[in-house]
């Protein structure tokens, strides 16, 4: 019996044990445990937006740390927010984070090495508080840093990833608006083609090599002297003078499409008597005309030209490098065209090699061959070899695009051929047929004309090599000073339809006014 009295006593105790840790201890410690979690995370959360908050703040300036190392940067121009200070920024303030949480941990040591008072009851309850806040700074702190840093650079990515975007589509749009209205810059001195010239500050002369949307302006750049300058072609870019970004010489328009022509011919073959005629007689149509407003540059080289037409004069080209000879031509609200004839000294086609390599080939959309009757067979056929040598050695030998440029053949000085070639001899021997073809009908009998004309004098030879190099060719008979030189001024005739008729073709932006003549 006393045993089992023993056995109850036993199993009481263990019930109230139960009872006790059941509800009461574990609700205690359950709150306990609460109340210890909540001010623990509220603690480290308090430390680490404290030490975040002070990072934010000495960091809120990201040009005050950050240091441009692109070589391109100007003097007093700052990167834009998202093409690196930005993530800049990120790092310092994260940085900052994690070094202010070492900081408090560093206080909270001085405080725990002040406080001990070498009384183990103190002393207990100041390492147990000190163990309490280091793990609370120090292992929550790290948490809760780690998750501002997270929201903030999601926050700052997102706001980038969208002024990406956005920056993208302006980029493209600018360079979207060059490609469709074919605008690009042709350099009178390298003659090498470029989109984005060099730009010009107008207030202070400094050149800006890519003035684009980009990481120093989206809209507008910021030039070292103040002045806000516009980055797309929209917002007024063209207005500013330009230079080639190769050369730096200045180029003639930075706004218009282009078109050029090729003027081919040896020495002695009437070259710039030919250019002297075909601009006073093409400048006297655009006059006639009124939807057309135009522009003669460089202005000096046209007054010389205007001169030697009017006192019956002419000068050889003596440049090897070829002069440029632009009418840049506006049509209201559409894009002004710059048409261009390219006149090298007879001398460059002379030899097979030459010191300056003619870019203009590359791009030119039409060739003027001059062939001079006057000039030997062999003469003749030397200077389109060493033309056609020149050529593909600058487009590549025999591409189909350099086959397929418009080659107009001028046979100059026809008024000494009148008899063979002169305009009133052809419309005398010409039959016309059905009025729908009568036009071009006339054309193919000028064209065979002068092409037997040619061959009848010996120059079948330069046929066979122009006919060889291109596929689309006509022949023209032209006189450009109609007289010799002593008689004054100038009585060109011919002189409009070679140029007109390379004009018409589907690469030249004015063939439509052409078309209306």
């Amino acid at each position: 019996m006393e045993v089992i009295f023993y056995l109850l006593v036993i199993a009481l105790v263990v019930y109230l044990i139960y009872l006790l840790i059941r509800y009461v201890i574990l609700p205690i410690a359950s709150v306990v445990g609460i109340i210890t979690l909540v001010v623990s995370a509220g603690y480290g959360l308090i430390v680490s937006l404290s030490s975040f908050i002070k990072s934010f703040k000495d960091n809120l300036d990201p040009y005050a740390t950050y240091v441009d190392k692109h070589a391109d940067v100007s003097s007093g121009v700052r990167r834009n927010y998202c093409f690196g200070p930005g993530f800049h920024q990120i790092s310092e303030i994260v940085k900052g984070a994690f070094e202010n949480l070492s900081e408090y941990r560093t206080k909270l040591t001085a405080w725990k090495d002040k406080a001990v008072r070498h009384k183990w009851i103190i002393d207990m309850w100041i390492y147990l508080g000190y163990g309490f806040a280091i793990f609370c700074a120090q292992v929550l702190g790290f948490i809760w840093v780690s998750a501002f840093s997270i929201i903030l650079s999601a926050a700052i990515v997102i706001g980038m990833t969208v002024f990406f975007l956005f920056f993208s589509v302006l980029w493209l749009t600018d360079r979207i608006v060059l490609i469709l209205k074919s605008i690009h810059n042709r350099c009178p001195n390298c003659k090498r083609k470029s989109v984005i010239p060099v730009f010009i500050c107008p207030t202070c002369g400094l050149e800006h090599k890519k003035l684009v949307p980009g990481p120093y302006g989206v809209f507008k750049h910021k030039c070292t002297c103040g002045t806000m300058l516009s980055t797309t072609f929209i917002g007024g870019r063209s207005e500013y003078e330009a230079h080639c970004p190769f050369c730096g010489a200045e180029l003639l328009s930075s706004s218009s499409q282009q078109y050029g022509i090729q003027l081919v011919g040896g020495v002695g073959t009437g070259k710039t008597t030919f250019l002297a005629a075909f601009w006073h007689e093409y400048k006297d149509w655009l006059i006639r005309r009124h939807d057309i407003t135009f522009e003669e540059t460089p202005a000096d080289a046209f007054g010389d030209l205007e001169e030697w037409f009017s006192t019956g004069k002419s000068e050889s080209t003596l440049e090897t490098n070829a002069n440029m000879y632009s009418v840049i031509h506006a049509t209201g609200q559409k894009t002004s065209v710059q048409m261009t004839i390219y006149d090298i000294a007879g001398e460059a086609f002379d030899f097979a090699g030459s010191d300056t390599q003619q870019q203009q080939f590359r791009y030119c959309e039409g060739f003027l061959l001059i062939i001079d009757p006057t000039a030997t067979p062999n003469y003749v056929s030397d200077t389109i070899t060493n033309f056609i040598n020149s050529l593909d050695e600058v487009k590549g030998k025999h591409t189909a695009k350099a086959a397929s440029v418009p080659v107009a053949v001028i046979i100059t000085k026809s008024d000494l051929h009148k008899k063979e070639i002169g305009l009133p001899r052809i419309r005398a021997t010409y039959k016309p047929m059905p009025d729908s073809e009568a036009q071009f009908s006339f054309e193919q009998h000028q064209n065979d004309i002068c092409r037997t004309f040619l061959y009848d004098h010996g120059y079948g030879n330069a046929i066979n090599l122009i006919e060889a190099e291109f596929s689309n060719i006509r022949y023209f008979p032209v006189s450009a000073m109609g007289h010799t030189t002593e008689e004054g001024q100038y009585e060109p005739w011919g002189v409009m339809d070679p140029v007109f008729w390379l004009m018409s073709s589907d690469n030249c932006p004015l063939r439509s006014f052409v078309q209306q003549q």
